[in-house]
């Protein structure tokens, strides 16, 4: 038997049989966890990414039909002559069931004036359906210039 010169004792052995398996497997373990937390975040910003899109998307379509119906004339300007403006194919491809709803109202003032309010909703991946976008502008009566 070999004798630690120093001492006169007989070696420290130390059994270390299994420690490698037992860093292994929390190291795989710490590896599972970081895996799954990472997959949640891509999961998240995936999903917040479609969601900032869709609203870009309608709100590029409420502005597109505004600028239709801002170009009529002040006779043509009526609830009725706002049905035949629909959400385009494109944008109805990309949200799901989208709705739009058109208000032409005359203003009660001195100066004749209409307000004119787009609202655009759809339904999310949850089958919900999410707040519209809204966008709202007036138009005024020219006055007939002699």
């Amino acid at each position: 038997m070999s004798v630690d010169r120093f001492t006169n004792k007989p070696p420290v052995t130390t059994r270390r049989r299994g420690s490698m398996f037992v860093e292994t497997a929390i190291g795989i373990t710490l590896a599972v966890v970081v895996m799954i937390a990472v997959a949640q975040l891509v999961a998240i910003v995936a999903k917040q990414r479609r969601e900032v899109s869709q609203t870009r998307l309608a709100t590029q379509e409420v502005a597109n039909v505004m600028e239709r119906l801002m170009v009529l004339s002040w006779d043509e300007l009526t609830t009725e002559a706002t049905t035949r403006f629909a959400v385009s194919e494109e944008s109805a491809a990309d949200l799901d069931d989208p709705q739009m709803s058109i208000t032409v109202s005359d203003l009660d003032d001195s100066l004749p004036s209409k307000t004119i309010e787009i609202a655009l909703s759809w339904r999310d991946q949850a089958n919900r359906r999410v707040d519209p976008v809204r966008l709202v502008a007036w138009k005024h009566r020219v006055a007939a210039s002699e």
